[in-house]
């Protein structure tokens, strides 16, 4: 494989001194990377809320089957408690670092249409795939710290170059 190119400084998510992304401003860079690559202005943040009441699915034991219970806020605040209080005595309250954790950062945003599906592909002649596709390519320079052209197959650089994202592969 050939080697990746080095992340173009305006893609790049916060990193703090510690190598560190911060993710608090994720967001304020892709609002950024949108609007300076997406020319149709189709990228637009989406906010997710959950709901009060969630479900869990757990085992008693590894053979046993799982069991599906709801969890009313009253329960989720206990749970939570629980699980803090887990993590300080694992930690021996903080004096034990954890070597090794993982931390799931959900991102979501919308990509929008002005017509219909239909209308954007028979009326005005676009094919939505190449715009997704684009949509795709700001959205994973950014997470992944890298310029978009690395993101795609070397086959595939010429084409999106050539007829959508020039400004994306520069």
């Amino acid at each position: 494989p050939s080697p990746s190119p080095s992340p173009s400084p305006s893609l790049q998510p916060p990193v703090a001194a510690d190598k560190a992304i911060d993710f608090t401003q994720v967001p304020a860079t892709l609002e950024s990377a949108y609007d300076r690559l997406d020319s149709d202005a189709a990228i637009r943040p989406t906010s997710i809320k959950v709901g009060s009441i969630w479900g869990r699915s757990a085992q008693a034991a590894l053979l046993s089957a799982p069991v599906r219970t709801t969890l009313d806020p009253s329960v989720q605040a206990s749970e939570k408690k629980k699980a803090f209080d887990l993590i300080d005595a694992l930690s021996r309250t903080g004096s034990l670092s954890f070597d090794t954790a993982e931390l799931h950062v959900l991102i979501a945003a919308t990509h929008r249409f002005d017509d219909s599906l239909m209308a954007t592909v028979v009326q005005t002649n676009v094919n939505p795939i190449e715009k997704l596709e684009r949509s795709s390519l700001i959205i994973g320079s950014i997470i992944h710290n890298t310029q978009a052209a690395a993101l795609l197959h070397e086959s595939q650089r010429e084409r999106v170059a050539k007829h959508w994202a020039p400004a994306l592969l520069k």
